[in-house]
């Protein structure tokens, strides 16, 4: 299975920190660390772009509420054996 290396935050350029901090409030958390799918994203900003967009109209307010939508987000990636 491919894997790729887990940048610290500090390894990235400053305008990518600063949506790290950006994150933590949309998260409503205090991470260490970035969530590990933020810091593979954000390393290719062109890619890195388009997930924080489509990630933040998913999660958007619908017909789902927050919890069930990333209740569903980490079924997903259990059934993917995604160790993040």
């Amino acid at each position: 299975m491919p894997t790729v290396r887990l940048r610290d935050a500090s390894e990235y350029p400053g305008p990518v920190q600063k949506l790290f901090e950006v994150a933590k409030a949309w998260f409503n958390h205090d991470f260490a660390q970035p969530p590990a799918m933020s810091r593979v994203m954000a390393w290719d900003t062109e890619l890195g772009g388009f997930h924080g967009r489509a990630m933040k109209r998913a999660m958007a307010p619908g017909e789902f509420t927050r919890a069930e939508k990333e209740m569903v987000a980490a079924v997903v990636s259990g059934v993917n054996a995604c160790a993040y």
